[in-house]
């Protein structure tokens, strides 16, 4: 089971761009308000209210601290392998993301599962709490909008995420998929994606999170996201997200 939760803080504004979702993403807003854009909609979500993304979304992303203390939310991040393996109601508009206002159902469930993971729970444990939490969403109206499987750059995406600092190569990608370099990079063509693209995303990806959710050093982090130059780092996380690294830290 892939589930992970996660602790966010922010002292200060912070402004992300097109920042990239590849799990379900169940956020509930502690304190602070956080703001949502994607080209077409935006919103505000108040300290109580729940955002909730389904993988494959791209959102502009404002964390805004409250008059009297920082930003705070609590995140669960559920893999989409879990989110096929459920049954969602076909009476229901599939959604890419949503808000949903404070009700004791979810709230109650979203602190079970997130008391589960923080516990540690056997991963049975785990799976039913997560399946809880998916059927409240759908019982609130959500259904995530879902392709039928894994593209193959959600394949490789996943292969990678493993360990976004090592030095991938095509060969090696290709080799786990059972498929040729070409074929590979056809298929990542067709989803107008590229091998290097997508090692790039994961790694930044990654930064940002760990950015937001450690103490660790920026240095440190670029080290363990794959990249030897520090510089270079904030110089491609500056043209993806739209802010430096050290912009996120307070």
């Amino acid at each position: 089971m892939s589930v992970a939760l996660l602790h966010y803080h922010a002292r200060r504004r912070q402004y992300m761009a097109a920042v990239p979702f590849g799990d379900l993403v169940v956020a509930r807003i502690q304190a602070g308000q956080k703001r949502i854009a994607d080209g077409t909609r935006r919103t505000a979500i108040e300290p109580g209210h729940y955002l909730v993304v389904a993988p494959g979304m791209l959102l502009n992303v404002e964390n805004h601290p409250a008059v009297d203390g920082p930003y705070r939310s609590s995140c669960l991040a559920v893999s989409r392998e879990l989110l096929l393996q459920q049954t969602w109601p076909a009476d229901t508009r599939p959604l890419r993301w949503t808000t949903l206002p404070p009700a004791p159902v979810i709230d109650q469930v979203f602190a079970h599962t997130e008391l589960g993971l923080q516990q540690q729970l056997p991963q049975a444990v785990l799976a039913h709490r997560v399946r809880e939490l998916l059927e409240v969403l759908a019982l609130a109206g959500f259904r995530p909008q879902l392709a039928n499987g894994l593209t193959i750059t959600e394949r490789v995406r996943l292969l990678m995420a493993g360990a976004p600092e090592q030095a991938w190569r095509a060969e090696s990608i290709a080799e786990q998929l059972a498929m040729s370099v070409a074929t590979l990079r056809r298929k990542l063509a067709s989803e107008s994606s590229s091998f290097r693209a997508i090692l790039e995303e994961v790694r930044l990806t990654r930064a940002l999170t760990l950015i937001q959710t450690t103490a660790q050093p920026l240095k440190r982090i670029a080290e363990d996201c794959g990249y030897l130059s520090p510089s270079r780092f904030a110089t491609r996380f500056r043209m993806r997200f739209g802010t430096l690294p050290s912009e996120l830290r307070d």
